[in-house]
């Protein structure tokens, strides 16, 4: 159905994010009724707050119960905004960083300004569920582009706390006309607490908004036709979420329902409930069909999701695909490119040699062809399953430049069977990579450097399995203490078939089993491409040299 369709096609989604995944995560997150609510009470307003939402109601009577509820918060709103307002240059109500003179000459609302200062407040929950906040930051990650119709920074400090980096953000209906990139953008709809006059929340706002709202929809449906959409924090009552999906229904082609279905996905909240409970539904006022899932286990939800691969995140792909473009265009267009291979350690520096006036322009091919640079999973995976996708030079340069020089990766493997000197590293690469094998440990301190309740002998996986729940910290730490005693044939299936699998679900999930499966590469590789130390005596002529002489930017110890 719906969700395993999604994850097996492999599709960054596009993600629709809701009020109540503000509400999910966030300590005094409100509802649009709750939040009218506490600026009527903080109005002090004679009529009674609910006793105004029951007029209204009758008002629209004649509505179905999702126009009804829309209408009426709409309009509840526009009184307490013009209350607000009024109060304001009255002298009644103070607002937090506005003058009188500031709101009249730049046209703010003060009702708006302290909506932005109030969600400026909003902070995480403190007992959180840090593991499934983790993996909503690699989902929100890993969304082509996201659109939202909440006011706050929740999803941008996510990101910023994921990748170090905001996506491209465009508030209300800015980037809606504009030639964008489609990958790893933000489109805030409704307005952003960073934009007062940004806020889209009265009767007057909708009407405006309402005009434009198709302009969303061609957005997203020229990107449906590769990218699942999902919708999260939404109820299917909700007047938003059910315009956005007319105005779908409306452009979609007519197709068979189970593909529809498959593109669009619609998460409902059920307290308590821990199974992803998955069906087909078809709003026959919509006329639209959709794949809903209900549940309150949002970690695995996630987790599905994450399951999700392209190879680069579209953050990169966003990133480079600029880099690129700016570099055939300016350069390009003056015919001045000069063609060069870099590595990704030096695509972050593109940008500062553009400005500079250099030129150069990205070389693409064949990977094996071409100076590829891997990142730690690409690297481990291809060490041990011997793909050789990275030349030695390629490696080493890695090895050398992961972490300081206590920090262990195995290349045991390229050091003790390859020519340095024909290799050419730079000297500072050299230098690091010797530190590392000063304070590289042998089999026998890796065997035991393991917990003392870790060390008990065995001599096959079969007698570890049989104790130890596979994958588990406790069951890496005793296969790495018994290394010697263990076939090398069983290690060796072990590590291609099984650990390598583990390794890159921990590197993805981002767990403590890293550290774990790392110590057992590092014992494994020297088990089977031998210690350092007989190597470095071997190359002790160009260890003497790099010892004799400070290397730039190195210390000289």
């Amino acid at each position: 159905m719906g969700l395993k369709e999604i994850v097996d096609n492999n599709s960054y989604p596009i993600v629709f994010i809701g009020s109540g995944i503000s509400k999910r995560y966030l300590e005094e997150s409100d509802s649009w009724e709750e939040l009218l609510q506490r600026y009527w009470k903080k109005l002090k307003i004679s009529t009674p707050f609910y006793s105004e939402m029951h007029d209204l109601t009758k008002k629209y009577s004649d509505l179905s119960d999702e126009d009804i509820g829309f209408n009426v918060n709409t309009e509840i709103a526009t009184i307490i905004k013009e209350k607000f307002d009024n109060g304001f240059y009255n002298g009644d109500i103070h607002v937090a960083g506005l003058t009188d003179k500031m709101a009249y000459q730049q046209n703010i609302s003060p009702f708006k300004f302290d909506l932005c200062n109030h969600f400026k407040k909003a902070h995480l929950k403190s007992n959180i569920d840090k593991d499934e906040l983790n993996q909503f930051g690699i989902l929100l990650s890993k969304a082509k582009i996201i659109v939202t119709t909440n006011y706050d920074s929740l999803i941008e400090t996510e990101l910023h706390h994921k990748n170090g980096q905001s996506p491209k953000t465009y508030i209300g209906q800015s980037g809606f006309f504009d030639e964008t990139d489609n990958w790893s953008e933000l489109y805030k709809i409704h307005g952003s607490l960073t934009d007062p006059s940004s806020l889209i929340i009265t009767k007057e706002d909708y009407e405006e908004y309402d005009k434009q709202s198709i302009l969303i929809s061609a957005k997203i449906l020229s990107s449906m036709i590769s990218s699942p959409i999902v919708f999260l924090g939404y109820s299917l009552t909700d007047r938003n979420v059910r315009k956005l999906l007319s105005d779908f229904s409306s452009q979609l082609p007519r197709e068979d329902t189970r593909k529809t279905a498959n593109r669009i996905l619609v998460v409902e909240y059920k307290k308590g409930h821990k199974e992803l409970t998955e069906s087909i539904e078809n709003d026959h006022s919509l006329n639209f069909t959709y794949t809903s899932i209900k549940t309150d286990n949002y970690t695995d939800l996630y987790k599905q999701f994450n399951r999700i691969d392209e190879g680069a995140t579209p953050l990169e792909v966003r990133k480079y695909n600029s880099l690129i473009k700016r570099l055939v265009e300016d350069s390009g267009r003056k015919g001045e490119i000069e063609s060069v291979l870099v590595s990704v350690e030096n695509l972050d520096k593109i940008d500062d040699q553009i400005n500079q006036g250099k030129h150069i322009v990205v070389a693409l091919g064949d990977k094996k062809y071409i100076y590829v640079y891997p990142d730690l999973l690409s690297y481990i995976k291809d060490y041990f399953l011997n793909t050789n996708n990275y030349l030695p030079a390629v490696a080493l340069s890695f090895a050398a430049h992961q972490g300081d020089r206590k920090t262990k990766v195995p290349f045991a493997k390229y050091w003790n069977s390859v020519d340095l000197d024909t290799l050419k590293l730079k000297d500072d690469e050299l230098f690091k990579l010797e530190n590392k094998i000063r304070c590289y440990p042998n089999l026998d301190s890796i065997i035991n450097s393991v917990g003392r309740y870790d060390r008990k002998k065995f001599n096959s996986l079969d007698e570890i399995f049989k104790v130890f729940p596979l994958g588990t910290p406790k069951c890496i730490s005793v296969i790495t203490y018994n290394l010697k005693r263990i076939p090398k044939t069983e290690l060796s299936d072990y590590v291609i078939n099984t650990a390598l699998d583990g390794f890159e679900n921990a590197v993805k999930e981002n767990t403590s089993l890293k550290t774990f499966y790392r110590k057992l590469f590092v014992g494994y590789d020297l088990l089977v491409n031998g210690d350092f130390a007989q190597q470095k005596k071997l190359k002790a002529t160009r260890v003497t040299e790099l010892d004799g002489k400070a290397v730039k930017g190195l210390p000289t110890d």
